[in-house]
């Protein structure tokens, strides 16, 4: 039986995502819950109230298909769900609003050892940013804004520009399981591209225990386009999303949680480089001409790969080549219509 300490409404909720996309009768509700229908029923219209597509057919009951955004209950339910109840957390938050998904991460590391995974995400952000601190737009239930922090185990290596490739990697195939029709590729380093539009990116930080001389963990926060929104101007003719009618059927509890058991997975395995195959196949760049910001200079050239630690292998005009592991692709010839 559902926890009796819970609201009626979640308790409802709780008993319809056992059996999801199948119909539950109100009878059976209410004889698990012990409750009475019309308990149920009104249950059931609150729900749907607060944004949860719960479908209903005379005779047979009800059925829970998705929500509307994403809902930290809901969440919840398929990570221990799809992980067969073996991946712990520290802390799941899931709110309305936030003023950036990676500062609250980071606050609460700052209190708290980190033993397990923790996951901010938010329907929307007031103060979100990216590298090089550049804020970004994000538009309630369009988008995932998600920032995980994953523990590092004592004296391991931490390759910043391979962690934040092969997250980039993880990040393009869930995606692209859910959506079959889409094909994500990447910009050095960090940048995802549709339909040569950037649909989301991701910005990779450490936490750092002075007393230890140890990094304790790492945070990874990225943001993902789902659904069309109306862009600020400065970014119009650069962003994109992964659909493109804002009417399309998303299960964002669903896709939250497949990114977070993705991303958890590619912490424990990314340093033997098995992403990077899949990064070189998706790259944008590889065999062109391109200029990269690194501090003040502009490096040039064309580029040649990348390399086992995930840097960008640049052939200059001189024939040397130089492999950079951090920096700003600014410019890409022969592809004039990347906006990026």
């Amino acid at each position: 039986m559902a926890d009796a300490k819970l609201k009626t409404k979640d308790r409802v909720l709780q008993d319809l995502l056992e059996h999801v996309g199948s119909y539950v009768s109100g009878d059976q509700l209410a004889q698990d819950l012990d409750i009475s229908r019309e308990s149920v029923w009104k249950a059931v219209k609150s729900l749907q109230k607060d944004g949860h597509v719960i479908t209903s057919k005379k005779k047979t009951g009800y059925a829970y298909m998705r929500s509307n955004h994403i809902d930290q209950r809901v969440v919840t339910h398929y990570l221990n769900g799809l992980s067969h109840g073996k991946q712990a957390f520290d802390k799941i938050e899931i709110v309305e609003n936030t003023a950036s998904t990676q500062t609250d991460a980071k606050d609460y590391l700052a209190k708290h050892p980190a033993e397990n995974p923790t996951l901010f995400s938010s329907r929307t952000m007031g103060a979100g940013y990216g590298r090089r601190g550049r804020a970004f737009f994000a538009p309630k239930d369009h988008g995932l804004y998600i920032s995980l922090s994953l523990p590092i185990k004592e004296k391991n290596q931490v390759v910043a520009s391979l962690l934040t490739t092969s997250a980039a990697v993880v990040i393009a195939q869930v995606i692209e399981q859910n959506f079959p029709k889409v094909s994500v590729d990447l910009k050095w380093v960090n940048d995802l591209i549709i339909n040569r539009h950037k649909v989301g990116g991701i910005i990779t930080e450490a936490v750092f225990d002075m007393e230890t001389q140890q990094y304790t963990a790492l945070v990874i926060g990225f943001f993902v386009n789902i659904l069309p929104a109306d862009y600020p101007d400065e970014i119009s003719q650069k962003a994109g999303s992964v659909l493109t009618t804002k009417e399309a059927w998303v299960d964002w509890n669903l896709l939250l949680a497949q990114f977070t058991l993705a991303l958890i997975k590619m912490g424990d395995d990314y340093l033997d480089g098995r992403y990077l195959e899949d990064y070189r196949k998706r790259s944008l760049l590889i065999g062109k001409s391109v200029s990269v910001q690194v501090g003040q200079d502009v490096i040039a050239g064309e580029v040649q790969g990348v390399s086992d630690q995930a840097g960008l292998e640049i052939k200059q005009d001189d024939g040397s080549v130089k492999t950079l592991y951090a920096g700003e692709v600014t410019k890409v010839k022969l592809l004039e219509n990347l906006n990026l």
